[in-house]
C-alpha cells in the first residue's frame, strides 16, 4: 500500500511547530508493511488543501491528513475533504452526545456552539475515536483511494492511531504485516548492515535488504540501532512462523550488542534486570544533572530499586556530600577518573546500594579543552562495593549537542550496567 501523508496547518508553513506527527506515522505504518512515499504541508487554505489532495490522489493508495479538526473556523479539513470526495459533511446525534458527555466530565455545563462542528461526521465514513481530545479522525474510502484524517495534536493522533492501522488493513483485506525490532549497542549502524550483507550473501547467496520476505531494514537513533525484520502473511501467526529462522540467524551474528527486542529501550532493560535480580542503584550525577535518575525513575515502579540520587554539580557539593578531596579536584579537576572514583565511593558510604554510579564530564557547548574535549565523560560503577567500571566514555568524535552527550552519556553507562549484571 502506498501512502503519502498530509500535514495541514499554517503553523507548520512558517515554523511555529515543528511536524513530528509524519515521523512518527511514518515509522508506525512502515512496521505494518506500508510505504508512505510522500510528506506534504499546507496551510489552512482551502483551495491548497484541495491542490494536494487531488496530487496525492493520483500517486498513492491511502491519504493520511493531520491537522485542521479543532472548532474554530479555520479548522477547515473535513469540510475539504467532504468537497474533494463530493461527499456531504453533516452532524451526527451520537457523536453530538460523546462531546457533550466530554465537556460534562472536565465539569463544564455548557458546550460552545462552535464545538458542534466537531460532532460532524463525513458521509460513509467510519469514525476514528479520540480517547484523550475532542477531535475525532475518520476513515474514507471511494473507489480505489483512502483517506484517514488525525487531529494535529501528537498525543491525540498516536493514541488514535493503533485503531486506524487495524481499520484500514480490515478495510484493504490485505496480508497481514508483521515487524519485529531487534535492538543493539555498541554497534554503528553501518557496521551492523555491512555485517549482516556480508553473512547472507556469502550463506544465502542474496541481499536480505532488498525484495525478501521477511524483509530486513537498519535504522540507528541516539545511542543505539535496530534493525526491524518485517514478515507478510495470511495471518499474524504464519508471520511470525516465517520470522522465527532469521531472527534466530540475526542473534547468532550479534551475541554481544542485542539488548532487548520491539519497544525495549537500554533504560527499561537495565530497570527489569534489576527488579529481578532484587538489586537498588544509586547515581551521583555532575554533568548530566540527573538525567541518569530521571530516565530510570520515569519507569513506574522504580521505586523498588532507586535507593539515593544526587546532583552534585558544583566541587563544593563533590566535597561536602560525596567527600571528594579538595587536593583531588585541585591536581587533577572535576572533570577527571580520579574525582569520578572518589564520587562513587563516597555515594556508597552514604546509599546503603547495590550498585554506586558516578558520572562527571563535559558536556559542552563550552569547557573543552585539548586534554579533555567536549564530551569526555569519566564514570565509575561498584557493584557490591567492587569496582566493575571505571573509565573515560569519550562522545565528542563527531558534533554534538550538550543534550545528546547527556544523553549519550547516560545510555553507554546502562549498557555497561546491562552487561555487567547478565
Amino acid at each position: 500500500m502506498k501512502v503519502e501523508i498530509i500535514s495541514i496547518g499554517t503553523e507548520l508553513i512558517i515554523g511555529h511547530t515543528v511536524n513530528t506527527n509524519s515521523a512518527y506515522i511514518s515509522e508506525k505504518l512502515a512496521e505494518k508493511g506500508m510505504s508512505v512515499l510522500y510528506h506534504t504541508s499546507v496551510g489552512d487554505n482551502e483551495k491548497r488543501i484541495l491542490e494536494c489532495l487531488e496530487i496525492a490522489s493520483k500517486r498513492v493508495d491511502l491519504i493520511i491528513t493531520t491537522g485542521g479538526l479543532g472548532p474554530t473556523c479555520d479548522d477547515i479539513s473535513h469540510d475539504v475533504i467532504a468537497k474533494f470526495f463530493d461527499f456531504k459533511i453533516e452532524l451526527d446525534s451520537k457523536e453530538k452526545e460523546i462531546l457533550e458527555n466530554k465537556f460534562f466530565r472536565l465539569g463544564r455545563k455548557e458546550i460552545p456552539e462552535i464545538n458542534y462542528r466537531q460532532a460532524r461526521i463525513i458521509e460513509t465514513a467510519t469514525v476514528i475515536p479520540n480517547p484523550i481530545g475532542t477531535a475525532i479522525g475518520m476513515y474514507i474510502k471511494k473507489d480505489n483511494l483512502s483517506l484517514t484524517t488525525f487531529p494535529g495534536v501528537p498525543c491525540e493522533m498516536e493514541a488514535m492511531l493503533p485503531v486506524a492501522i487495524d481499520l484500514i488493513q480490515d478495510k484493504s483485506q490485505e496480508q497481514t504485516i508483521f515487524s519485529t525490532k531487534i535492538r543493539m549497542a555498541d554497534i554503528t549502524e553501518s557496521a551492523m548492515a555491512q555485517k549482516v550483507l556480508d553473512h547472507f550473501q556469502e550463506k544465502h547467496g542474496r541481499n536480505p535488504f532488498k525484495d525478501s520476505n521477511p524483509s530486513l531494514a537498519p535504522y540507528a537513533i541516539l545511542g543505539d540501532v535496530y534493525l526491524r525484520i518485517t514478515a507478510a502473511a495470511q495471518t499474524k501467526d504464519e508471520a511470525i512462523k516465517l520470522q522465527e529462522n532469521l531472527i534466530d540467524e540475526i542473534k547468532s551474528l550479534f551475541p554481544e550488542n542485542i539488548y532487548g527486542y520491539d519497544e525495549d529501550s537500554v533504560t527499561t532493560v537495565l530497570a527489569k534486570i534489576l527488579k529481578e535480580k532484587n538489586l537498588t542503584i544509586s547515581f551521583a550525577e555532575s554533568c548530566t544533572g540527573g538525567l541518569a535518575s530521571k530516565m530510570l525513575t520515569d519507569i513506574p515502579g522504580s521505586s523498588s530499586y532507586t535507593k539515593l540520587n544526587l546532583v552534585t554539580y558544583s566541587n563544593e557539593a563533590k566535597e561536602k556530600i560525596l567527600g571528594v578531596k579538595k587536593e583531588t579536584l585541585k591536581n587533577h579537576g572535576a572533570v577527571s577518573q580520579e574525582v569520578a572514583t572518589e564520587m562513587a565511593y563516597g555515594l556508597a558510604k552514604i546509599s546503603d546500594s547495590d550498585i554506586n554510579v558516578s558520572i562527571t564530564g563535559i558536556a559542552g557547548p563550552e569547557g573543552g579543552t585539548d586534554e579533555k574535549p567536549i564530551g569526555t565523560i569519566f564514570t565509575c560503577i561498584l557493584i557490591n562495593g567492587k569496582e566493575a567500571f571505571n573509565k573515560n566514555i569519550y562522545w565528542g568524535a563527531r558534533p554534538l549537542s550538550r543534550e545528546q552527550v547527556r544523553e549519550l552519556a547516560c545510555k553507554k553507562i546502562f549498557w555497561i550496567l546491562i552487561k555487567a549484571l547478565r
